[in-house]
């Protein structure tokens, strides 16, 4: 898992940075990228809220989708499924996702983890607009 963030040619969506989400890998339907532990990112039992892992994980897709697509062409996620199965409360979750398939329907898998532990696993739907 790299560490150094890389340059995109294209603004990063505003949530990215409202997360602190680092992208460090863009490309061949790959990504990985990083979340900080943030205490404005727990819920009430000072865990990271399941909303803040399921944003970094449809992040995490959504580029692995990008770096196919160029953003020369439109795409949204259409659905998207996430398991928990550990809790969060402290370090970085990295996330790292795949496209499985190439086409307009584009199905996407993601995997968070933290201190190289598996917290959360995703499954996601891309569809291209355009």
């Amino acid at each position: 898992m790299s560490k150094t963030p890389i340059k995109l040619p294209f603004p990063k969506p505003n949530l990215i940075d409202t997360l602190g989400i680092e992208i460090y890998k863009m490309q061949n339907g790959e990504s990985e990228l990083g979340m900080p532990f943030d205490l404005k990112l727990r819920q009430p039992y000072d865990m990271v809220h399941g909303g803040a892992i399921f944003s970094l994980a449809d992040s995490a897709c959504g580029f692995a989708v990008a770096s196919i697509v160029k953003f020369e062409k439109k795409f949204v996620t259409a659905e998207m499924k996430i398991n928990y199965l550990e809790p969060v409360t402290e370090d970085e979750l990295i996330c790292l996702a795949k496209v499985l398939r190439e086409g307009r329907v584009i199905p996407v898998e993601a995997e968070v983890y933290n201190k190289n532990n598996l917290v959360a696993k995703a499954i996601a739907t891309y569809i291209i607009l355009d």
